[in-house]
């Protein structure tokens, strides 16, 4: 069963990298979309002109409420990536999807939480547990129809983390930070915007399911085939950067981080995520609940994010 009908949808995180495609092709489908942002964010001028900007914190119960209770769907795209402990992950990664989610069931919306494939190792990083607990978050809250996907590592224009591997590796370096073997899912995110348009008109895929989605690479890629796709035919140095150095580096950052307030990405927790040997997923879920084919493969994906 499909609603077709034009949307009105809350959307968190909507100034990031990723929430900024959403809010294009939300908009595009013909759907109206509230932003909800952080008080001072800099980052405004990423609202789109058809866009409605509110100003809040993801804490604020009353204005949540009044807000979720003027919408059909809560889309939940902000989350923190970067910090040393817990807390710092923990509001936006959890406490937002409580409050919002409260808001949602009360109110009689949807919600639709953009998570992360790290989920499914909650014990690997403080990321990775936060992540997870938003999405146990939900399944606490009652007559809450609920949406979770998990996408792996997205890219595309405007990434900050895999885009400038992309970029040294056009210029034939290639960095590769995971172990010998290492295979991972990817997704453009076009096409991560696109299985969320498909989404938000669909009720079956609120009956509080978890969907993990990528760009149809069954198995993943080798990092040999990233490289390839960089640079098709052409020779690279490509240089395995070991675990100790990661360790090291993680470690530094820590303490550049207590004695200086810098709040990094590289952690201890995050070298554990690198570390894993596989980080992939299927489909097959996905494609049960809605008509979504990604489009763009990895080659073209990369030709249109890197910078040269």
């Amino acid at each position: 069963m499909i609603r077709t009908n034009r949307l009105h949808i809350v959307l968190t995180g909507g100034t990031g990298f990723i929430g900024t495609q959403l809010q294009k092709f939300l908009v595009s489908s013909g759907h109206k979309v509230t932003v909800y942002t952080r008080e001072r964010s800099s980052n405004k001028s990423r609202v789109l002109s058809s866009s409605v900007i509110v100003e809040g914190s993801l804490t604020d119960v009353n204005k949540i409420t009044t807000l979720v209770s003027q919408c059909d769907l809560v889309l939940y795209c902000a989350g923190s990536v970067r910090g040393t402990q817990h807390e710092d992950f923990s509001q936006a990664n959890v406490l937002g999807v409580k409050v919002f989610g409260e808001a949602a069931a009360e109110m009689g919306a949807r919600f639709l939480l953009i998570s992360s494939l790290a989920a499914e190792r909650p014990y690997l990083s403080d990321y990775a547990n936060t992540k997870y607990l938003g999405e146990k978050v939900l399944e606490g809250i009652g007559k809450l129809r609920w949406c979770v996907i998990r996408p792996p590592a997205v890219y595309g224009p405007g990434d900050t983390e895999l885009r400038p591997l992309f970029t040294l590796m056009s210029k034939g370096i290639a960095l590769i930070t995971g172990p010998k073997n290492q295979k991972l899912s990817l997704i453009y995110v076009d096409d991560l915007a696109r299985a969320v348009c498909r989404l938000v008109v669909s009720s079956v895929a609120f009956d509080r399911m978890i969907l993990p989605l990528h760009d149809a690479k069954d198995g993943g890629y080798f990092w040999r085939d990233i490289v390839e796709s960089v640079r098709p035919g052409m020779l690279s140095v490509k240089i395995r950067v070991p675990r100790f150095i990661l360790d090291l580096c993680a470690k530094a950052n820590v303490w550049r981080a207590s004695t200086f307030g810098y709040v990094p990405m590289l952690t201890p927790g995050k070298v554990r995520e690198l570390s894993e040997n596989a980080w992939v997923c299927d489909n097959t879920k996905i494609n049960e609940i809605c008509n979504w084919t990604p489009s763009v493969g990895l080659r073209e994906g990369i030709q249109k994010t890197v910078v040269k």
